[in-house]
């Protein structure tokens, strides 16, 4: 100890207490400071830490900085400890000339989110990328290096000339304009990137009152403008790109928002709204009885349907109940909350117009709608998917998943002939979503109960007599899965006491994958990026689902929430676990 104290070889920090993992967290510290000091000059030259008004306060940040490294990433990083009548004493030291390598870490990070925004850019989900490559851009300048190579490229160009091509490429033409009353104007735009539409996209926007945020999916979004911004003739927007709320979906990301350099992009556009793109006229709900017709046999469902459609429509335009809807009272206090929470307004205008065999009944895929949330001033595009029993008769309404990802799911469906089994566990995760949204606590309890979990029928059913199980694989490397386990008792308590306490809640899905298990056709894992959105709560993370098909009725068996994780070596999936029946 005293050797490498008095060498002036190594960088180190000691400290000595009872509890060793706040001793190991002082001496760390300590180092680190100590290596702060030896970099300050670096990030000044690269511009990296943010000015501050004196050099005290710059050496301060610097410090703060190089503070997010921790044990787990400095590999070369060598320790000794014992115990002494101080308690446990800990000395970490590393060699000065590998200082450089502690770094190494951090930039293989980069390098991973960035290739990850990548792989969101390639099928045109912007909103996940441009965020990826900001959070990488945040990152990077926590690195006391000029350069940093990537395939070729230095990353300190690539990054934000990345953000700048796609804002750069962003494409509003208005395509609908439509004056709901004389105190609402919904406005649809076509929303594309360097000329191919737009999977998903943030912007916000001004109302004349507050800053709108708004989610644009499928290439298309609605904006909605009410009191005297109905006489707008232009509309000033902003392509999201920075994504304050989510930094600490990545917990380095977080520490260092405030403390590095990363440049402003201009992404204010200005979107005439006199200057109306032609556009192929949509289907009207009154048309609806030739949809399908002739793959329909069931004439009841063909003369339900269009006034069922208009129905809903109405009520929530309009608030014209139908008297009918007092008979079923599970389906008039779902629309009611939808109503209520959500404040949603439908077209009558549809893009996609199929009436689909399900496992039970029927669907109409879709109504087109917005959502609003005063509190947290967002408004996002929906679809509305109402069911039916076999007869026609409506039984059921659920917020529906983008069309991109749906169709993918049917691509996909052709290679292993399973279409239907696909199918439900797209209508359970819309049930999930939309139980959120209407804070429907009795729903969710049952979707996170102890037992396998029926995932058909309109109202999800615990099935207490099956005692088939899956275990974590024992075998190979396994995600830390500690942490995923919880009480459905205090996690269905503490949901309960945050739909009772926010005046508004959104839950969205920004990925949604669905996969086979290789030795069993009936088994199938689905992973789902989850971002919820509320009044003073905001958070992100990967929800994992484990669904048997194997049975007289689908089931779930595994549900595992991760949040803030975000890399897939990490995430739970299929491969974790082993069948036991």
């Amino acid at each position: 100890v005293s050797e490498i104290k008095s060498s002036n070889s190594y960088y180190f920090g000691e400290s000595c207490g009872e509890n060793q993992n706040e001793t190991e967290e002082y001496a760390l510290k300590q180092m680190l400071t100590s290596i702060s000091v030896r970099v300050t000059s670096d990030f000044k030259s690269f511009n990296k830490v943010r000015e501050s008004e004196n050099n005290v306060d710059y050496e301060r940040d610097v410090e703060n900085v190089i503070q997010t490294y921790t044990t787990a990433s400095l590999t070369n990083l060598q320790s000794f400890k014992e115990p002494r009548d101080c308690g446990i004493y800990v000395l970490f030291y590393i060699n000065k000339e590998e200082v450089n390598s502690i770094f190494d870490n951090r930039k293989q990070l980069v390098k991973d989110i960035f290739d990850k925004a990548s792989e969101y850019q390639s099928v045109s989900n912007y909103a996940n990328a441009l965020k990826y490559y900001h959070f990488a851009n945040v990152l990077l300048n926590s690195i006391p290096v000029s350069r940093l190579e990537h395939n070729g490229a230095s990353l300190e160009v690539e990054i934000p000339s990345r953000i700048t091509d796609i804002i750069d490429g962003v494409r509003f033409e208005l395509i609908e304009d439509e004056m709901v009353n004389d105190k609402r104007r919904a406005i649809t735009l076509a929303v594309s990137v360097n000329g191919e539409l737009a999977a998903s996209l943030d912007y916000d926007y001004w109302d004349g009152n507050a800053q709108i945020f708004t989610k644009s999916q499928d290439g298309l979004s609605t904006v909605t403008l009410l009191g005297s911004s109905t006489q707008f003739k232009d509309l000033s927007v902003s392509i999201k790109y920075k994504y304050f709320e989510n930094k600490d979906e990545i917990k380095e990301v977080g520490e260092l928002w405030n403390l590095v350099n990363t440049a402003s992009i201009s992404s204010r556009q200005t979107i005439s709204l006199t200057k109306k793109k032609p556009r192929k006229p949509a289907i009207e709900l009154s048309d609806i009885e030739d949809i399908n017709a002739k793959e329909i046999t069931n004439e009841e469902l063909v003369e339900l349907l269009p006034e069922n459609l208009n129905n809903i429509v109405n009520y929530f335009n309009e608030s014209e109940f139908p008297e009918a809807w007092n008979e079923d009272q599970f389906f008039s206090d779902k629309v009611a909350a939808i109503e209520r929470l959500n404040n949603l307004d439908l077209s009558t205008k549809s893009a996609r117009r199929n009436i689909d065999k399900t496992y039970d009944g029927w669907e109409y895929r879709q109504l087109n709608g917005t959502t609003f949330y005063p509190t947290i001033n967002l408004s996002a595009k929906e679809y509305l998917i109402p069911d039916f029993d076999a007869l026609g008769n409506l039984i059921d309404v659920n917020f529906g998943i983008i069309d991109g990802m749906y169709d993918e799911f049917k691509r996909a469906s052709t290679f292993g002939n399973d279409w239907e089994k696909r199918q439900v566990i797209i209508k359970f995760v819309e049930k999930y979503r939309t139980a959120y949204l209407t804070r429907d606590i009795s729903q969710l309890s049952t979707m996170f109960a102890d037992e396998a979990v029926i995932i058909v029928g309109r109202v999800l059913q615990a099935d207490p007599d099956d005692k088939s199980r899956y275990e974590i694989d024992p075998t190979g490397d396994q995600p830390d899965v500690e942490y995923l386990r919880f009480t459905k008792q205090n996690f269905i308590a503490r949901q309960d006491q945050i739909f009772n306490s926010r005046r508004d809640i959104h839950l969205g899905f920004s990925t949604f994958e669905i996969r086979r298990k290789n030795n069993d056709d009936g088994v199938y894992g689905v992973t789902m990026r989850q971002h919820y959105n509320s009044d003073g709560y905001a958070d992100e993370g990967h929800l994992f689902l484990l669904i048997n098909f194997n049975n007289d009725k689908p089931k779930i068996y595994v549900r595992a929430w991760q949040p803030d994780e975000w890399n897939e070596d990490n995430l739970l999936g299929l491969s974790n676990f082993n069948i036991n029946f």
